[in-house]
């Protein structure tokens, strides 16, 4: 599929309901690099609709997967960088 016929707020509508971290992510690099060549700004990339509603998918699925989500990942990577 070219850069042409992939429209990303679409994509960012079906991964609503998406689980997989992993194919999240991959997708999300296509949104993100799509928004980018349109805006040509990284504040306009990143105030792009489709980006902040994969931004929430993925702020949603670590709330569900942590109760004190941010500060024991952030404890825990600090704890794995020094290892």
């Amino acid at each position: 599929m070219s850069a042409a016929e992939y429209n990303r707020h679409k994509a960012a509508l079906d991964v609503q309901d998406a689980v997989n971290l992993r194919a999240l992510a991959r997708e999300f690099v296509k949104v993100v690099d799509q928004a980018a060549e349109e805006t040509r700004s990284t504040e306009a990339t990143w105030a792009d609709p489709a980006v902040r509603l994969f931004v929430n998918k993925f702020e949603s699925l670590s709330h569900s997967n942590w109760n004190d989500h941010f500060s024991q990942a952030y404890r825990l990577c600090q704890e794995n960088a020094n290892a």
